[in-house]
């Protein structure tokens, strides 16, 4: 930035003032000619803290009584005052830029537009939304300021160099860039009697469950890499899920579903299941969730082992489940290329779409629950926004099984490829990393690991892991998932989620009105004028009528005059039997009340209103 300062004469002063991010801030003087009498005359700038520093500082150099000379120096040889106007303005730049921080993170955290409360007339209802909103407000600058401040870790990326694309990356050049904690993550395991294998990770990413179709189960510390228990229950087993933490897991097998605890021991037969093909778990509501060879899908309540829901899709085998995590809705696909979205209180599916014309083979979810991502027998990867219930986006390709990472990448698979999709600013996701298997490695689920960059795959020959930059989330809540949580601290988090249990009933597609007013649509009475000119045109309309000429006799004025005064009565008949209606609806009500009192009382109700 350049300040001329002209008296009108031959003297002048220019200085340039550069700015290297909020903390560094140069002030360079050059070809500085500053004469006895000079004046600041004309001043230049966008910026208006850039005009009342640079003008503080002019003037102070201007009303000296030095004499003319030509300098160039550091901003330590600047004067007091000069200095102690720089360092103001230093802070207010540093002030303004953490306001405007602030507010970028409070609006991620805001819910929704502020409620008009103008129109209500209610004082008391208006003072209660008031406070409301200001909590709101609170809460929403409170978590900004605590990401400000305690979530310093930033998420990863790939970012290539001039004409290299990101999906060339190999594992083996990536491991050589990363530290060995992070590169400890990238490893094979390979079992191949006992495959395929599909996998879980609790919800803290600190320990994973692996399970062989052939009857393998294992639980591994994921921060040791060691196993802390695996056993073999000489059985197929089809799908297991951890429940809602580490100690208990559940497991899908040849007949039934089995629930174990961390050694190993069984502690629950669920017969009624039957034999499930897939399994989900609400751990909100503590609802184990599955879906069976007969096209049933069961909730049973871990707490009670109450059977909350027994539903019969009727849309044919699936073994296509998936839960939502924004609102808990179990999301079933089907032969027919249906998607149906359940609730574990209705019968009937809350929401059916055709997304594929042939066999649905993945779902998954995003994390912030606005976006579905299916796969079909069609060769087609579909994205869906559930706010429009439209498509975003269709890509190319078939894939068994699909997952979100809790950063918005998407991993699609099929056979021995995998392929990892980036979303862009144009909400169009795009190839991002590539990972191939061995030859004949048949993957068969693949899952991202949370608050990790690391994706996990369950495949016919053991189970993988293998390095995704920028998928997991670097900053981890303690109070939600604490990957380091001692014995005492789990302890007590799973006494708090039992108390903070939410009942089947919460389960909807908006859990934003989950303790809101249902609105009352009351219908508009008509006054009297209005019913009466409605009338008049209805009698009008009916005069009008045209009625058709016939022959022998049978178009008589006589008859004819008869059929517009049957056509007047029809269009008055509907409004006296409107008022009827209304009012034998109010004498109904009255006899009701009447009917309500003790016997010994009726005799003395009044009998105008009848």
């Amino acid at each position: 930035m350049v300040f001329p300062l002209s008296n009108g004469t031959d003297s002048t002063i220019h200085m340039r003032v550069e700015f290297v991010g909020a903390s560094h801030t140069r002030l360079l003087f050059s070809s500085i000619f500053v004469g006895r009498s000079s004046s600041l005359h004309h001043l230049s700038s966008s910026d208006d803290a850039c005009n009342d520093a640079a003008a503080a500082i002019l003037n102070d150099i201007a009303d000296s009584d030095k004499p003319a000379i030509q300098r160039s120096q550091a901003p330590d040889a600047v004067s007091p005052k000069a200095h102690s106007h720089l360092v103001n303005f230093h802070k207010n730049m540093e002030i303004q830029d953490f306001s405007d921080d602030i507010d970028v993170k409070v609006k991620k955290y805001q819910r929704g537009e502020s409620a008009d409360l103008e129109g209500l007339k209610d004082k008391k209802l208006k003072g209660q939304l008031a406070n409301r909103e200001e909590l709101y407000k609170k809460s929403a600058n409170a978590a900004a300021k605590a990401e400000k401040w305690l979530m310093q870790t930033e998420s990863g990326l790939l970012e290539p160099e001039g004409i290299e694309k990101t999906w060339r990356f190999s594992q083996q050049s990536i491991a050589q860039e990363v530290d060995v904690a992070s590169r400890k993550n990238q490893f094979d395991i390979i079992l191949p009697d006992l495959g395929p294998y599909t996998i879980d990770y609790t919800s803290s990413g600190r320990y994973m469950l692996t399970a062989g179709r052939k009857g393998h189960l294992a639980i591994m510390d994921m921060h040791t890499l060691k196993p802390v228990k695996d056993f073999q229950v000489r059985e197929t087993v089809r799908d297991a899920v951890f429940l809602h933490n580490e100690l208990f897991f559940a497991a899908a097998q040849k007949k039934y579903t089995y629930i174990y605890n961390r050694a190993g021991t069984e502690l629950h037969c669920l017969k009624e299941h039957g034999a499930v093909l897939k399994l989900q778990f609400l751990k909100n509501h503590f609802l184990l969730s599955s879906i069976n060879k007969s096209s049933h899908l069961r909730y049973q309540d871990i707490t009670t082992g109450q059977i909350v829901g027994n539903y019969r899709t009727a849309l044919g085998r699936s073994d296509v489940l998936q839960l939502n995590p924004y609102n808990s809705v179990i999301t079933s696909g089907h032969s027919g290329g249906t998607v149906c979205m359940w609730k574990p209180t209705t019968s009937t599916p809350l929401i059916k779409i055709l997304c594929h014309h042939g066999p649905v083979t993945a779902i998954s979810f995003h994390p912030n629950g606005h976006l579905m991502a299916t796969s079909g027998m069609d060769k087609k990867i579909k994205i869906w926004d559930l706010r429009t219930y439209k498509t975003l986006q269709t890509l190319p390709g078939n894939a068994k099984t699909l997952s979100f990472s809790q950063k918005g990448l998407l991993a699609a698979s099929t056979g021995s490829f995998t392929q990892i999709l980036q979303t862009s600013d144009s909400s169009n996701y795009n190839r991002y990393m590539i990972h191939t298997m061995a030859k004949g490695y048949q993957i068969n689920r693949i899952q991202f690991r949370p608050y990790e960059d690391v994706l996990g795959i369950g495949h016919s020959m053991g189970f993988s892991s293998i390095l995704v930059p920028g998928s997991g989330e670097p900053n981890f809540d303690s109070w939600v998932a604490n990957p380091f949580e001692t014995v005492k601290e789990r302890r007590e988090k799973e006494v708090r989620v039992l108390l903070d249990k939410l009942p089947p009933e919460s389960v909807m597609l908006d859990p934003t009105k989950v303790g809101n007013m249902r609105e009352v649509k009351r219908k508009e009475k008509k006054t009297k004028a209005e019913v009466e000119e409605e009338k008049a045109a209805a009698v009008a309309a009916a005069k009008n009528v045209a009625v058709k000429k016939k022959t022998k006799g049978r178009s008589k004025p006589s008859k004819v005059a008869r059929k517009k005064q049957e056509g007047i009565e029809n269009a008055k008949r509907g409004f006296v039997e409107e008022n009827e209606g209304r009012d034998n609806k109010k004498k109904q009500k009255r006899i009701t009340e009447v009917n309500e009192l003790p016997i010994a009382l009726q005799p003395f109700v009044s009998k105008k209103g009848k």
